[in-house]
């Protein structure tokens, strides 16, 4: 029998985290039991479309966050629910807009709707305070819930039962030590064996802090005057970010990486990871650059169950000058048992995407509508 199908409601499947963790549990399902289809909020073409293809995943693109055009969005659900009557279960990750899919699915008769939750606050502008006005509705249309954190699910469903899921990834990758290969990047990112490479992976949003990313950094400059930082991903604020560290004098020791796959060789290429972001959920990347074994530098306004590893450090945001002197007095090692640390605190893709596969399987079952076998 062909295997069940699941639909994965996105904004895009562009490279951020909660679009990394879902891709990380797409590839370690087993696809001839279930298998993701995929439901956009914008038209346009995006990072993982190709990739998801290859797997064997059908993406539907729709334009409400291009054209804002309510009454022609819910035309759209609605045509597309009724013309699909194969999805029992939909995986909600974009709860600002649930309250629209969510409803139409349920006239449809799609029996499971599952919600997910991913962060733990809203920014703090228009867009912001519009997310969290309809994502206050998200939670009324779920038959289930899943949360990356205790304090995310919180946030997102208050006093309703949710399911703490991980936010795994491929440990054997990122854990994997290959000193060519990151001899190879650091040279062609520009950076000589002796300066220390310090990193930072996330989308260029007000939420990830890169104005506050760079006061730290040069207060890291003054007391190691070889130090490099490399910024990896996009945004609408690159330009701005960009603008910034040429004003601070930061011009030469900034390295603007860009968006970017194989996430793994640029943690190789890293000596210590910076991560003040305003607020996180789980975040992936931390994840990662745990498991790849370096020290990490983190706002503690990030939730702490993320920590698996004994090099995690939390700091206050508001002080770079304490950032940098914990920084020069920590030592920069990579941690050598941080793939069996984070495989025990369940942090590896495996783990999560059994977990995530029984439940699609079970709910599957119960509608009668799964894989034999």
């Amino acid at each position: 029998m062909p295997p069940i199908r699941v639909l994965q409601i996105m904004p895009a499947m562009d490279t951020g985290g909660m679009e990394t963790f879902v891709m990380n549990i797409y590839r370690a399902i087993d696809k001839s039991r279930v298998q993701f289809d995929f439901l956009y909020h914008y038209d346009k073409p995006c990072f993982y479309d190709e990739e998801i293809r290859s797997l064997g995943g059908q993406i539907t693109k729709l334009t409400i966050r291009q054209d804002n055009n309510l009454p022609k969005y819910l035309y759209d659900l609605h045509r597309f629910f009724s013309s699909h009557p194969e999805y029992q279960i939909i995986h909600g990750h974009y709860s600002g807009f649930g309250m629209f899919y969510n409803a139409e699915a349920r006239r449809c008769g799609v029996p499971v709707r599952v919600g997910h939750s991913h962060n733990t606050a809203y920014e703090h502008n228009l867009v912001g305070t519009l997310d969290r006005l309809m994502s206050s509705q998200f939670n009324r249309g779920l038959t289930h819930r899943f949360a990356c954190s205790r304090k995310a699910g919180e946030m997102l469903f208050g006093h309703s039962p949710f399911t703490v899921l991980p936010n795994g990834i491929n440990t054997d990758l990122f854990a994997k030590r290959d000193p060519e290969d990151r001899r190879a990047l650091r040279a062609e990112l520009g950076v000589l064996p002796s300066e220390t490479l310090f990193g930072h992976v996330g989308r260029f949003t007000e939420q990830k802090n890169h104005a506050g990313l760079l006061e730290i950094f040069r207060s890291v400059r003054l007391r190691m005057p070889s130090a490099r930082l490399v910024l990896c991903g996009g945004g609408a604020l690159e330009a701005e970010i960009r603008a910034l560290a040429d004003k601070m004098g930061l011009g030469d020791s900034v390295i603007f990486a860009g968006v970017r796959g194989e996430m793994y060789r640029y943690y190789r290429a890293m000596d210590a990871f910076l991560l003040p972001s305003l607020f996180e959920g789980m975040p992936v990347v931390l994840i990662e650059a745990q498991a790849a074994g370096l020290p990490c530098f983190v706002s503690d306004t990030v939730d702490r169950g993320a920590a698996f590893a004994r090099n995690v450090h939390f700091l206050p945001l508001g002080d770079p000058s304490l950032w940098a002197h914990v920084i020069a007095r920590s030592n920069l090692k990579r941690d050598p048992n941080a793939q069996a640390m984070a495989r025990a605190a369940g942090f590896d893709v495996r783990t999560s995407a059994r977990k995530l596969q029984k439940f699609y399987l079970e709910q599957s079952f119960r509608y009668g509508k799964a894989v034999k076998g």
